[in-house]
């Protein structure tokens, strides 16, 4: 989502979207396949409660999440790359396929039993066995369908991904440098602007220097030369010289790597920064394809410690601790 814009991307946005995180559009059409099926299915009983479960939640999804004008009107009340309004996008999809699946199969066994779409009171063997017949057949095209769909899952010999969230391939690179260097578990790091969006949805081990309202605010102009060198402001120092290649004074970018306890500091490989980030103590621990990820060793280095609740529940939790 870091990359994909509605102001560059215009209508073609949400066709983005869906091939991004349903692996191609084949998945979407065959939603809408499964809608219709679910919809028309004849048994009156069974077709009633599929319109009434699907029909509204589609018509709800093409008003929202589905309509690419809609994210527009929500990043203006919510922060869409925060809210993870984005599973709504999959779970529908996936149990209106399924059923729909179910039912396609049972329909197929229908129709041979029934013939003409008479029912017959007690159909022959040969009826049975024919419905049984497409039964499987059914099964067995729907099952060929979804693997066309879909990423086949022992296809690397079943090894599990480092990447699961669609993450630029350097992420999980920069990250398993960190941690294989750092001597606490929960290190403290300040990245560029697009990777700081994205190392806090891939890692929650990396601890950021900076949070995102602040880096917001520096990019829309109220970080500059002059605040980042007012007393005390170590936050805007951090953003100066690494969100908008400020180059402060080395002494002043070191104390805020000091006082906020940064020990890792990710900037561009061609960006220019490096020598300027050399020059106020940081060493070069590991490089990625057009990343270098930089160590300062403060003097007294902070620990994080996890929060302690063992104390706010019970050992034994009664029915009405949800009271409390």
């Amino acid at each position: 989502m870091q990359d994909l814009n509605i102001a560059d991307a215009g209508f073609s946005y949400i066709i983005r979207c869906v091939a991004a995180y349903y692996e191609g559009t084949l998945y979407f059409f065959m939603f809408l396949a499964a809608l219709a099926f679910c919809c028309l299915y004849k048994k009156d009983s069974v077709g009633k409660r599929m319109r009434q479960i699907f029909l509204p939640q589609f018509i709800l999804m093409a008003l929202t999440v589905y309509n690419p004008l809609f994210p527009v009107a929500l990043n203006s009340i919510f922060d869409i790359n925060k809210e993870y309004y984005r599973f709504l996008w999959m779970s529908p999809v996936i149990i209106c396929i399924a059923t729909a699946g179910a039912l396609f199969t049972e329909w197929s066994g229908e129709t041979a039993v029934s013939g003409s779409g008479l029912h017959k009171t007690d159909p022959s063997d040969a009826d049975m066995i024919k419905g049984n017949t497409r039964r499987v057949l059914a099964a067995l095209a729907f099952s060929c369908l979804l693997i066309a769909g879909g990423s086949f899952l022992y296809e690397e010999s079943y090894i599990p991904s480092p990447n699961i969230y669609h993450m630029p391939s350097e992420i999980p690179k920069i990250s398993e440098i960190i941690h294989e260097d750092a001597d606490t578990e929960y290190p403290r790091a300040m990245f560029e602007y697009d990777y700081q969006m994205q190392i806090r949805q891939y890692d929650a081990g990396i601890l950021l220097s900076v949070d995102r309202e602040q880096y917001l605010r520096a990019l829309t102009g109220e970080v500059d030369y002059d605040s980042a060198m007012e007393e005390g402001n170590y936050i805007d120092r951090l953003l100066a010289v690494v969100g908008l290649g400020i180059k402060i004074p080395e002494d002043r970018f070191a104390s805020a790597l000091k006082h906020t306890g940064t020990e890792y500091v990710v900037v561009s490989t061609k960006g220019g920064l490096i020598p300027y980030l050399k020059e106020a103590g940081l060493t070069v621990v590991g490089e990625t394809e057009n990343h270098t990820v930089m160590h300062y060793e403060p003097r007294e280095p902070q620990v994080f410690e996890k929060p302690d609740y063992s104390e706010v529940w019970r050992l034994t939790p009664q029915w009405y601790d949800f009271l409390l």
